[in-house]
C-alpha cells in the first residue's frame, strides 16, 4: 500500500491534506481516486486512511485506525559516512534507511576524494534527504531518518564526544587485524554509531582520534570492502545483534 509522510500541522479533525509533489504523484502518477486507501505517516505513527477528496492541488484523506505495525528498530543507529564518489552516496543512504538507520551524518576526512562548496553541500544534502524519504516510504518506515549537512572530521569528533552511557562507537578500518564486531556481542547498547571511511580509507590520526573517544576499531573479515559495502554490512550486523533484523 502506498505510504505518504505528512507534518502534524497538516492534520485537522482527523483529516490530512496532502499537497506538493506527493499530491501530484498520488493524483497524476498513481492515479489514485476517492475511496482509495493510503498509509499516512505522522511523526512516529502510521495510520490507515481513505481518500475523501482530491483536486489539482491537494489530496484530502480521512484518518482511520493506526496501522498497528511497528517498523522502527528499538536500537538507535547513527551512520557517520565519509562522502563517497558518484552515486555511491545515494545507494548508501537508500540501503541504510531500509536497514533502520536513525540518522546519517556525511563527513569529509583526510582522504575523501569528493570536494564540495558550501552551496553544493546544501544541494547534496537536500537530494540525500529526498532519497531517504523515498526509501522510508518504500520500506514502510514510521519515520524519515534525517540526513545532516556534511561535517569536517573535527566536527564529527566533537559530536561523538557528546554521547551518553549506553552508546557504542564503531569504526571499520581495513588495517585492523585483531578486533572484530563479534567481540562485543555481549554488550547491550541503546545507541550505536558506525563510522565508515572514504574510498581512500582513514588516516592513522583519524583512527587514533576515534580510539580516544572509546571507539572500537573493527575489521570486517579478510576481504577489503568498498565504502558502500562496508556501510551496509556493518548496519546489517548491528541490527542483527541488537536491533530487529533477522
Amino acid at each position: 500500500m502506498t505510504k505518504v509522510f505528512v507534518p502534524a500541522e497538516q492534520v485537522n479533525s482527523n483529516q490530512v491534506t496532502i499537497v506538493g509533489d506527493d499530491a501530484h504523484h498520488l493524483r497524476n502518477v498513481l492515479r489514485k481516486k476517492v475511496g482509495d486507501s493510503l498509509l499516512i505517516g505522522i511523526e512516529t505513527q502510521t495510520y490507515h486512511s481513505t481518500i475523501v477528496y482530491l483536486d489539482q492541488d491537494r489530496v484530502v484523506c480521512q484518518l482511520l485506525e493506526p496501522s498497528g505495525i511497528q517498523t522502527e528498530s528499538p536500537l538507535k543507529t547513527s551512520l557517520y559516512q565519509a562522502v563517497a564518489k558518484g552515486d555511491k552516496m545515494d545507494l548508501i543512504i537508500q540501503k541504510a534507511v531500509e536497514l533502520g538507520v536513525s540518522e546519517i551524518v556525511p563527513f569529509f576526512s583526510r582522504y575523501t576524494v569528493v570536494k564540495l562548496t558550501k552551496d553544493k553541500q546544501y544541494q547534496r544534502q537536500q537530494r540525500w534527504q529526498k532519497i531517504a524519504e523515498a526509501a522510508a516510504k518504500q520500506c514502510k518506515r514510521d519515520q524519515i531518518p534525517k540526513v545532516h549537512l556534511p561535517l569536517e572530521f573535527d566536527q564529527v569528533q566533537s559530536r561523538l564526544s557528546q554521547h551518553v552511557p549506553g552508546h557504542l562507537l564503531l569504526m571499520a578500518y581495513e588495517q585492523e587485524n585483531n578486533q572484530s564486531l563479534s567481540q562485543f556481542v555481549n554488550l547491550d547498547p541503546q545507541h550505536v554509531s558506525v563510522v565508515i571511511g572514504p574510498e581512500g580509507g582513514f588516516s592513522l590520526e583519524e583512527v587514533e582520534a576515534v580510539q580516544k573517544l572509546d571507539g572500537k576499531i573493527i575489521k570486517l573479515g579478510n576481504r577489503i570492502l568498498r565504502t558502500e559495502t562496508a556501510a551496509v554490512a556493518v548496519l546489517a550486523l548491528v541490527q542483527y545483534l541488537w536491533g530487529d533484523l533477522g
